[in-house]
């Protein structure tokens, strides 16, 4: 009898315990993650900004919902030049998802416990993609071939130690372009794995393949070419790339999650990476030309004062053969090479007045000018 009352109240209590901590937790909102950017902009008259105009080209409002302590809901809306561009993130991040279903998961001795991310999400490969605006990069343009996309589908990703500082992700998701679309049953996967070999040493190779695309766009894109090889009746696209950064005077920041370039605590740093892609497409009674080819970018960045910082970066993108014509950044063309050079001072830690100037290079076709779009912009920017 005592030791079934002893029992009861034990289990009695547990429950007043656990529901005191369910009642304890309050759902929160916060908009950590959201940007803004405003300032002028002109360029060659084959350029973006031919006449020169005032511009706010990168605004992302961002809100977190906070469920649970397991549990965020992502919202990122998109209002560059003060135009709703849709949700580019609509995901659910889940941690301990999979301890709930093997609970030794989450013990401290575990090295094993991923978290799930399920919705609209961007697809982790290479790591421009983290910094590929003019807030967070240290310059203001992307690298020539700026590789980045956003898809439906989930992805898991976790953080270990294995000797060394490890990270992994892996994606399953739909590579057609469009939100919601998939035209065919293949699904897109991307596997990244990055490391601190040395403490100051960061590493990164990521793979993707997008599955059979159809004849559709694809979500994953390179120098803004997202479209299927001419006469393609079916394509898929391949990516590979490999990715280095090493910094020199680290500071406090993770090694093996560096935040955005612009708000370095290094001395300075330099990255770099290297890529692979191939488009491949098909079609009855027609010979498709495939897309095969690099794209490279070296980018360095150097703290003069806690205020000042200098960025620069050369990047390429290159077909592999000479008759290969493609529209890469909105000029057709065989190559392009692209030189950024900027400079940015800390009005406030989140607050920064950035300059650049950028040159453009181009491979186009005989009896095809080259285009005049070399840019210079002057942008205050600010993250919170």
């Amino acid at each position: 009898m005592k030791k079934t009352i002893i029992l009861t109240l034990t289990a009695v209590i547990f429950q007043m315990t656990a529901a005191l901590a369910q009642e304890e937790f309050k759902p929160s909102v916060d908009f950590k993650g959201s940007r803004f950017s405003a300032g002028y902009l002109d360029s060659g008259k084959n350029g973006s900004f031919s006449d020169g105009s005032f511009q706010t080209p990168d605004v992302k409002l961002r809100v977190n919902w906070q469920m649970s302590p397991d549990v965020t809901v992502v919202t990122r809306m998109s209002l560059s030049n003060a135009t709703f561009g849709g949700l580019d993130y609509f995901y659910m991040d889940y941690k301990n998802f999979f301890a709930l279903m093997a609970p030794s998961l989450k013990s401290d001795e575990s090295k094993f416990n991923p978290s799930l991310r399920i919705g609209r999400l961007k697809v982790d490969i290479g790591e421009e993609t983290w910094a590929d605006n003019p807030v967070e990069s240290v310059v203001i343009s992307n690298s020539s071939a700026a590789v980045k996309g956003y898809d439906e589908g989930m992805q898991i990703y976790d953080d270990l130690s294995l000797g060394i500082p490890v990270k992994w992700s892996l994606s399953l998701t739909n590579g057609n372009s469009g939100t919601g679309a998939d035209n065919e049953q293949a699904k897109a996967l991307c596997l990244k794995i990055a490391a601190n070999p040395l403490k100051d040493l960061y590493m990164s190779v990521s793979r993707y393949g997008s599955g059979d695309l159809g004849s559709g766009k694809a979500e994953i894109s390179y120098a803004g070419l997202a479209d299927a090889p001419a006469k393609s009746e079916k394509w898929q696209r391949s990516i590979f790339e490999f990715d280095l950064r090493y910094d020199f005077g680290a500071g406090k920041e993770s090694r093996l999650n560096p935040g955005a370039p612009a708000w370095s605590d290094s001395k300075a740093f330099i990255r770099l990476a290297y890529g692979l892609f191939d488009d491949d497409g098909d079609a009855s009674g027609a010979v498709v030309t495939d897309r095969k080819g690099s794209y490279a970018f070296i980018e360095g960045c150097y703290n003069v004062t806690g205020s000042i910082y200098l960025g620069t970066r050369y990047s390429f993108t290159d077909f592999e053969d000479s008759d290969v014509y493609a529209s890469l950044n909105g000029a057709t063309a065989n190559s392009q090479t692209r030189v950024s050079i900027g400079a940015g001072f800390r009005l406030t830690n989140n607050t920064h007045l950035k300059f650049e100037y950028m040159l453009n290079g181009e491979k186009v076709g005989s009896g095809t000018d080259e285009p005049e779009n070399d840019q210079m912009g002057f942008l205050f920017t600010t993250k919170f």
